[in-house]
């Protein structure tokens, strides 16, 4: 049992080390896919940006490349053959255990038979060649991994020095080589703490603009294909081009921005998901699904203007059923959503509240007092409340997380 334990110490101290490798692998291959030196930035005058871009396309094309390629040929080489290597003693020891349990029984035994005396012959063999011969070896692949290991060392000492010799070289040309250690390691954080709050910015307007709904104005041509595609498909059918499509296989379309087309089918001929047959108006093809989404068609006119009845002496006051008093809204706990104006909706009357496409308000109560779903009681961002047409409305994810840590608009 303890040639076992030490040879799956052995296997777990190799899978440590192989794991570590495999983490600063990958950490090198996601730094090597961005390329910054493809991409034409006017740069012209900046010298800090200059340098860092040439410190990151010689880090890209010359130390780390050999890094890996060190990495690969020292350590994931030797590794892999030490991990076959001990696939033998491994399946060894696992036969041995199997035939101890007959072997102890047959030993009890006074008198054997030929079977019996050939099983125990067997055993005894077997247990006496890895008794001799499992030692040697797990000594030797303990200093191989020792060996592996200082190598790994080595390899990120060269490394440091590779990268130290670079920056050196770039050094004396930024503007901040002439701080002191402190001074510099200051200017540091801040950079990089503003860096990551215009990161954090951008993120943000990127999310907020993702979440945004997407209402694409129809003109004439396109009212009267959405009715001619409407008749034949149903309104369920009906999906609107989020950006331009440009074909690139055969049977593909080319569609514009905000054209309208109907779904034939969800899949090609072949089952492939991501691109749908689509009937834009005569011309069928397919389409890339994920830069289609659903038309959701307002009605032309919204539902009559729920008819409120105020108390006998109480005239121009806008009054509704919700009161904050008698009811505390709680906020959703994950998955959170929040609830967008989908068209613009401007107020006919006192009790009707404006709102603008795109705009995030916050739903009181989903009728009308006389309990009519057509009308939804909303409280705007502005803080204004009023009714406006429910299917002016649309849900949008926000992301997951506990209760509190959204805006009050989910």
């Amino acid at each position: 049992m303890s040639l076992l334990t030490e040879d799956m110490k052995d296997m777990k101290d190799m899978k440590d080390m192989k794991d570590m490798k495999d983490m600063k692998e990958a950490t090198v291959l996601r730094f090597l896919t961005c390329k910054t030196e493809e991409f034409d930035l006017d740069l012209d005058g900046e010298k800090a940006p200059i340098c860092y871009q040439e410190i990151t396309t010689a880090l890209r094309q010359w130390i780390l490349p050999t890094f890996e390629k060190r990495m690969r040929t020292l350590i994931h080489k030797p590794l892999c053959a030490l991990r076959d290597l001990l696939v033998g003693p491994r399946n060894l020891i696992r036969k041995r255990l199997d035939k101890l349990l007959d072997y102890e029984v047959i030993e009890a035994k006074s008198n054997l038979s030929y079977e019996e005396q050939d099983v125990a012959n067997t055993y005894r063999t077997m247990n006496t060649l890895l008794l001799n011969e499992l030692p040697q070896f797990n000594g030797l692949a303990l200093q191989m991994i020792w060996s592996m290991l200082g190598t790994f060392s080595c390899l990120h000492k060269d490394l440091a020095s590779d990268m130290e010799q670079l920056f050196q070289s770039f050094a004396q040309q930024l503007p901040q080589s002439s701080l002191n250690p402190s001074a510099f390691w200051e200017w540091a954080e801040s950079a990089v703490l503003e860096g990551a709050r215009r990161m954090e910015t951008l993120c943000r307007s990127v999310e907020d603009t993702l979440n945004a709904p997407f209402v694409q104005p129809l003109s004439p041509s396109s009212q009267r294909r959405l009715k001619q595609l409407t008749d034949k498909h149903g309104s369920g059918k009906i999906y609107q081009v989020m950006v331009t499509v440009v074909g690139s296989r055969d049977l593909d379309l080319n569609l514009a921005r905000g054209e309208l087309v109907a779904i034939i089918s969800e899949a090609d001929t072949r089952g492939d998901k991501r691109r749908w047959l689509v009937d834009a108006g005569g011309r069928r093809g397919y389409a890339p699904s994920s830069k289609l989404i659903r038309y959701h068609q307002p009605t032309e006119d919204p539902p009559p203007s729920p008819h409120l009845t105020l108390p006998d002496g109480v005239t121009g006051i806008r009054r509704h059923s919700y009161t904050p008093e008698s009811r505390t809204l709680t906020v959703m706990s994950q998955p959170c959503f929040q609830v967008l104006a989908a068209y613009d909706f401007t107020a006919r009357g006192n009790h009707e509240v404006s709102m603008r496409s795109g705009e995030p308000v916050r739903v009181l109560e989903a009728h009308d007092k006389r309990g009519n779903p057509e009308w939804s009681l909303v409280q705007a961002s502005g803080g204004s409340r009023g009714y406006v047409p429910s299917n002016y409305l649309t849900i949008m994810p926000m992301g997951t997380g506990p209760a509190g840590t959204h805006k009050p608009y989910c």
